[in-house]
């Protein structure tokens, strides 16, 4: 069982990052508790409401747990009340959703550290060490097998990560580029390793698509080709920072571009390699290359279609909800009003009423009995008056969370079309990218055809080689001089340009 945690802030944009659909194959709000709205959107926008009176930035606690074997909602349940007392949040506010993905179900926990009695935050000190304590401790219950770092922790031995712990950015960062943390380590420690100087290491990077900058919190970051940012030190595996600092020694740190001018560098060098592949392709690479982009072009207007399908139809369930609940809100007052009527018209209601005009009309009796009339409501058309002041507000409230939940369906819906764009644009980046590693492969492979064409004039010299010493065979006298290469007899004869293209021999009777 994997336990991360971290405050947060910005509840609409969590919430809408909980509730994409895109990303998830069901979502499931299986609880929301100590607020008054029963959505997410308005939940959340409530405890930012209550933390505006505190001086917390952060008023948010994320909890994610993804169970190596699957849980029950009973075990799912104890698990995360177990997870709220330890980190101190007994009786907070908090929602819990389910996710499945890639047919894996995990949940989602969230908790408002606002404590609305004391109004400050709950401290969240040593979080990561509680949770740890927690995943060993539900693992064992629930007979689940732990992952060898949490082993490490729990047998208090020392343990080196051999792979990233990707972060949230990490993790959306994969998702646009297509390339995994690790990936990117591999190759980054693989040209460090290679390379025998600094200067070699940041040729190396600049020949693989990154640049090497001065960073702003650090002395060395690398900036990839789509214009991320990477720390140097994090994507070397197995070298400390002394043996960096003493490997790039011999690179002056303020003669490096900063970030956003590498940002720029790195952008200009991926669109200037696109354009060099797309004039090295052959009629036949650039048809089958437009082929495969009109297939995708069409696979994503699909997909585009499909999405707004989908939107379309929670568009129309949520308009349904609408209608009946305009529906349900106008036989409510005709109810009331009917109700009112038939009591209106009865003896008991005229003649409380009388009673309340007269007290009304009369000085004394209104200076003695107003207070008494006033608490007991002794007129019914007050409190008919009240009745539909308190329907009205009612439905009031109930319109504007109906607004609420447009509003939010509106971020839901922007936030998966966002998703889909990145999706397309990452399918794009990776298939050009294996174009152009083709390409390489096929000029790697007619080069291949003759080793003597990787040599400067190889093929000239051994052609004219082969060609004097057939001269020299004709005739068996040595004393003569050494006959002209092919070339320079053919510069001789002179040339002239074909029809079509190259050299042509000029014959002696032209």
């Amino acid at each position: 069982m994997i336990l991360k945690g971290n405050t947060r802030a910005n509840g609409s944009d969590l919430a809408t990052h909980l509730l994409n659909s895109y990303d998830n194959e069901r979502i499931e709000l299986a609880e929301m508790r100590g607020t008054i709205a029963d959505d997410l959107h308005g939940g959340f926008a409530e405890i930012e409401a209550i933390a505006a009176g505190t001086r917390a930035t952060k008023p948010f606690y994320s909890l994610s747990i993804n169970p190596g074997e699957p849980l029950t909602r009973e075990q799912y349940f104890e698990a995360i009340d177990a997870i709220e007392t330890r980190l101190g949040l007994t009786g907070q506010p908090r929602a819990v959703l389910f996710h499945v993905k890639d047919g894996r179900e995990h949940a989602h926990a969230v908790w408002s550290r606002i404590d609305g009695v004391q109004m400050q935050a709950v401290h969240m000190a040593h979080d990561r060490r509680k949770l740890c304590d927690m995943a060993c401790r539900l693992a064992d219950k629930f007979g689940h097998e732990l992952p060898d770092g949490l082993k490490a922790w729990r047998d208090k031995t020392g343990f080196e990560k051999q792979a990233l712990e990707p972060s949230f950015a990490d993790a959306a960062m994969q998702a646009r580029t297509g390339t995994s943390p690790e990936d990117r380590r591999a190759e980054i420690s693989a040209l460090y390793q290679a390379s025998d100087s600094a200067a070699a290491f940041r040729q190396a990077l600049e020949e693989k698509g990154y640049v090497l900058a001065k960073g702003d919190r650090r002395a060395f970051v690398v900036v990839d080709r789509q214009g991320n940012v990477h720390s140097l030190s994090r994507y070397l595996k197995g070298v400390n920072r002394k043996e960096l600092q003493a490997r790039m020694a011999g690179i002056d740190v303020n003669g490096l571009p900063s970030v956003d001018q590498a940002k720029q560098e790195a952008l200009a060098r991926a669109a200037a390699a696109e354009d060099r592949a797309r004039e090295q392709r052959t009629r036949e690479q650039a048809e089958k290359a437009r082929d495969q982009q009109a297939q995708r072009e069409r696979e994503a207007a699909q997909q585009r279609t499909d999405l707004s399908g989908d939107h379309a139809r929670r568009r129309a369930e949520l308009r349904q909800e609408e209608q009946e609940l305009l529906t349900l809100q106008q036989s409510e007052r005709l109810v009331l009003h009917a109700a009112q009527d038939t009591e209106a018209g009865g003896l008991l209601f005229r003649v409380r009423s009388a009673v309340s005009d007269l007290i009304e009309r009369t000085p004394g009796l209104r200076s003695v009995l107003s207070h008494i009339t006033a608490r007991t409501g002794l007129d019914p058309r007050e409190r008919h008056t009240l009745e539909r002041d308190a329907l009205s507000r009612r439905h009031d409230r109930e319109k504007q969370a109906m607004a609420g939940r447009s509003r939010a369906l509106e971020k839901i819906e922007q936030r998966e079309r966002n998703s889909l764009e990145r999706d397309l644009r990452r399918e794009n980046a990776l298939a050009l990218i294996a174009e152009r590693a083709l390409m390489q492969q096929q000029q790697q492979g007619w080069r291949a055809t003759d080793p003597r064409l990787l040599e400067d004039d190889g093929l000239a010299t051994a052609f004219n080689a082969a060609a004097q010493g057939a001269d020299d065979g004709d005739d068996g006298d040595d004393t003569r001089t050494a006959k002209k290469s092919w070339k320079a007899r053919a510069d001789g004869f002179g040339s002239r340009r074909s029809r079509k293209r190259g050299f042509g021999h000029r014959r002696d009777d032209e």
